[in-house]
């Protein structure tokens, strides 16, 4: 549950960051800050349901993309010991 929820502060702050550069240097225009935080509020939550869905998923699915139970191979078993015949 960590993962996702840092993932998801961390997008929410890009995003707010981003859109307030964008205000200021690219439309050079004062967005009401309302609005601002709204769109940061909403980008949160969408990513955030992705981000869990994404770490909770087992399956093919999972095992194509890289998450869920399937990520990741066993370790190699090797025998390193003397034989036992």
């Amino acid at each position: 549950m960590e993962q996702p929820l840092l993932l998801t502060v961390i997008i929410a702050i890009l995003y707010f960051v981003m859109k307030m550069l964008e205000a200021k240097y690219i439309n050079k225009t004062q967005e009401p800050l309302k609005y601002v935080v709204r769109d940061t509020l909403i980008v949160s939550a969408c990513s955030f349901l992705v981000l869990f869905l994404f770490f909770q998923m087992s399956g093919p699915i999972a095992e194509i993309l890289g998450g869920g139970e399937f990520a990741g191979s066993a370790a190699t078993q090797a025998f390193t010991g003397e034989p036992g015949f």
